[in-house]
C-alpha cells in the first residue's frame, strides 16, 4: 500500500492561498493514504481565540473539510489533516480523516503544546477507524488508523493506547518545532509493532513579536524501527512509499508483543494491590 506525506509552507492566517497549494500538490496524486500538516490550512502561530473565530470550521461541514473530501473521493485517496475546529464556543486543534467514500472521523489534541492551552480545549477520546482502502489494481486493504497531533508523540501512552485499540498505522499531523520527534519517532513505531506517518510543515512565523520555526524533517517508520522516508527543512511536495500491512508482532521466537503487553499488565495491576 502507497503511505505518503504532504509537507508543504502554509501561510498564516490565509486559508485561500492554502487551499491553493494544497490542491496543486494533490491533484496528481492517486490511490493512497497521505497525512498533512497540524493546522495545514491556517498556520499555527495564535496568540489568542480572537484570532481564530474567522478561521474555524466545524467538521465535517466546513470549506477545508469539503475541499478534502472532494479531493479524496476524485483522487482516491484517504487524508488525515489538521485544522481548527468550532464547535459551539470551543475551539480545538483537530484532525479530520476522510476517505474515498468521504467523511470518516475526526481527532481532538489531547496534549495542548504551549500557548495552544490558551485557546483550544483538549480532546478527550481515541479512537481507531477501520478503513478498507482498494488501491488502482483493485487490490484491498483493511487500515486500522490512529490519529495523533504533533505534541501527542511526546507521550508513549497514546500511540501505545491506540496500538492496543488495534491501529496498524498512526498518521501524526505536527507542527514541530523541536528537535526530538523525528529521533523518537522510530521507537514509537518499533515499540507499538506499527507504522507512523509524521507530516511536519516547514518555514516561519511571527505575530506580535513571537516568532516559531518549524524543522520539517517529516518521518514514515516502520514497524522495525526503520526510516522509510526522512525529509529535511527545506522539501516540499508530497512523497510516498510503500508498506506492508501485514505486521509480524513477534519480538523474537518466544516473544510476542501483545501477549507479553498482556501478562506485563496483569502483573501491574497485581503489585497495586
Amino acid at each position: 500500500m502507497k503511505v505518503g506525506v504532504l509537507q508543504f509552507y502554509p501561510k498564516f492566517k490565509n486559508k485561500e492561498l492554502n487551499y491553493k497549494i494544497i490542491k496543486d500538490y494533490l491533484k496528481d496524486v492517486r490511490n493512497a493514504l497521505i497525512v498533512l500538516p497540524e493546522l495545514a490550512n491556517t498556520g499555527y502561530l495564535f496568540l489568542d481565540k480572537s484570532e481564530i473565530k474567522e478561521l474555524a470550521e466545524e467538521i465535517p461541514t466546513g470549506e477545508f473539510s469539503n475541499l478534502l473530501i472532494e479531493i479524496a473521493k476524485k483522487n482516491n485517496l484517504v487524508l488525515v489533516s489538521g485544522l481548527i475546529e468550532v464547535e459551539g464556543n470551543n475551539f480545538y486543534n483537530s484532525a479530520i480523516i476522510v476517505g474515498p467514500y468521504g467523511y470518516i472521523g475526526k481527532y481532538r489534541k489531547i496534549n495542548l503544546f504551549y500557548k495552544e492551552k490558551l485557546i483550544f480545549e483538549a480532546g478527550n477520546k481515541l479512537e481507531v477507524f477501520d478503513i478498507v482502502f482498494k488501491d488502482d489494481k483493485n487490490k484491498e486493504y483493511l487500515v486500522k488508523l490512529g490519529v495523533m497531533i504533533c505534541f501527542d508523540w511526546y507521550f508513549p501512552e497514546i500511540s501505545r493506547n491506540l496500538m492496543l485499540k488495534g491501529a496498524n498505522i498512526i498518521a501524526h499531523p505536527s507542527n514541530l518545532v523541536l528537535p526530538y520527534c523525528p529521533l523518537a519517532m522510530p521507537i514509537r513505531a518499533l515499540e507499538n509493532k506499527l507504522y507512523t506517518i509524521t507530516a511536519n510543515r516547514i518555514g516561519k512565523e511571527e505575530n506580535q513579536g513571537e516568532s516559531l520555526s518549524f524543522i520539517g524533517q517529516s518521518v514514515i517508520c516502520s514497524p522495525k524501527a526503520e526510516y522509510l522516508l526522512k525529509l529535511d527543512n527545506k522539501q516540499e511536495g508530497v512523497f510516498l512509499v510503500d508498506i506492508d500491512l501485514n505486521i509480524n508482532k513477534n519480538i523474537t521466537k518466544l516473544n510476542n508483543l501483545e501477549q507479553d503487553l498482556k501478562s506485563l499488565y496483569e502483573k501491574l495491576n497485581s503489585m497495586k494491590n
